[in-house]
């Protein structure tokens, strides 16, 4: 990183924040009310999904109030993450002119932390969604950006993240079934923990039980990747739908499906067996079971999989230490209560908006996305402009 800065600081020798952000505008004051004006839609395209998906895949409840309600959710979200945004951008200029130079921190870190730090907060739900989503794209990229070669090995090797998965797995799996900690994960432990006489507590068989839920995981899974690939090329099904119908095809994949199906399969047919022949109980059970069902990582060894399984992991553990611990640190107490998420999501749009700056090929591919709506590009020119003077300066 000291070699990139003292190259960045030779290259924007005697530039200003004009140069790399508004060459078109004489001054900052004109470029920031143009800037304001210009990227409001932006956050409104990009929580589409948002709006849409959950009331079709609501199965009951779906009221005229809930649709109300779920409609003004979508408004201020995308207002506050638009306000983000242009303070974010606005900051730009105002360190700019506050060094009297282009700061290498100044650059799009700090901004885009004081962006999210003073703009308008998210509703918790979506808070801990957007929270959690981009502190694991943060690690993701953390780890691609890593040059050890010990470290470099372990990314690859699809035996250490299919066994490290299956012990992450194995934790989340125990701390659920305890009953302690409440916290989405891909699947649920049995409400059930005892076996009676030998029988499992699901009202049909062990095999329905297993086979029912390999096949709406599936469905999930299948669900979830054609959204995606839909969303990916939606302007295509507007312009083109010959080409549509070829680009869909080529990465809307089934594996995401296939390793929901086998992880819930492994899963439930490995605590049926265990629960049947009463080789273990309670907790234990999903301690194995959840293990082995890690192993369906093999067949979708995706860094968004690890990633949340990793964080929810040490979340899982910590909250399960604090509300069963007999005797807390108080300074641990006191930690606790710091706005973690929060943290979470100032640090890493700031993190990730410097590497989107200075290492754009280790940007996470949601991530580019996100920053091309909520700034209309204006953050890909600048990408472009800073890349051309450092490759300028090297030539």
């Amino acid at each position: 990183m000291s070699s990139l800065s003292k190259c960045f600081y030779e290259a924007s020798a005697g530039k200003t924040c004009r140069d790399l952000w508004h060459p078109g505008f004489a001054s900052c004051r004109h470029y920031i009310w143009d800037l304001w004006k210009r990227i409001m839609p932006g956050s409104f395209k990009l929580y589409i999904p948002l709006l849409v998906l959950p009331p079709l895949v609501k199965q009951d409840g779906v009221t005229g109030s809930y649709l109300v309600n779920h409609f003004l959710e979508y408004v201020y979200i995308s207002i506050a993450t638009y306000v983000q945004a242009a303070l974010s951008l606005t900051f730009q200029c105002g360190f700019s002119n506050l060094f009297g130079y282009l700061n290498f921190w100044c650059v799009m870190f700090w901004p885009c932390l004081l962006g999210v730090l003073l703009g308008p907060r998210l509703p918790k739900q979506h808070l801990r969604l957007q929270g959690i989503t981009f502190f694991n794209m943060m690690v993701e990229t953390m780890i691609r950006k890593n040059r050890l070669g010990i470290v470099q090995h372990l990314r690859v090797s699809r035996w250490f993240g299919m066994l490290s998965f299956m012990a992450l797995s194995s934790i989340i799996m125990t701390k659920l079934h305890a009953g302690i900690v409440k916290q989405f994960w891909l699947i649920n432990p049995p409400s059930w923990n005892k076996p009676d006489h030998g029988r499992c507590g699901h009202k049909k068989s062990c095999t329905h039980n297993v086979l029912d839920g390999m096949l709406k995981y599936a469905s999930v899974g299948l669900i979830l990747e054609s959204v995606r690939a839909l969303i990916t090329k939606f302007p295509l099904l507007m312009t083109n739908r010959s080409q549509f119908t070829t680009e869909f095809t080529k990465i809307c994949s089934a594996r995401l499906g296939l390793f929901l199906a086998f992880y819930v399969g492994i899963y439930r047919a490995t605590f049926c067996l265990l629960n049947r022949h009463r080789l273990l109980e309670g907790p234990t059970q999903s301690t194995v079971a959840g293990f082995l069902a890690g192993s369906a990582y093999w067949l979708y060894p995706k860094y968004q999989v690890y990633t949340l399984a990793f964080t929810k992991a040490i979340e899982m553990s910590w909250e399960y230490w604090i509300k069963t611990g007999k005797k807390i640190p108080p300074v641990v107490e006191k930690f606790n209560r710091l706005p973690f998420v929060f943290l979470a999501q100032m640090l890493s749009f700031g993190y990730l908006g410097h590497i989107y700056a200075f290492h754009p090929q280790l940007s996470p591919s949601f991530h580019i996305k996100a920053m091309g709506f909520c700034s209309k590009n204006l953050t890909l020119n600048m990408r472009r402009t800073l890349i051309a003077w450092i490759i300028g300066y090297g030539a």
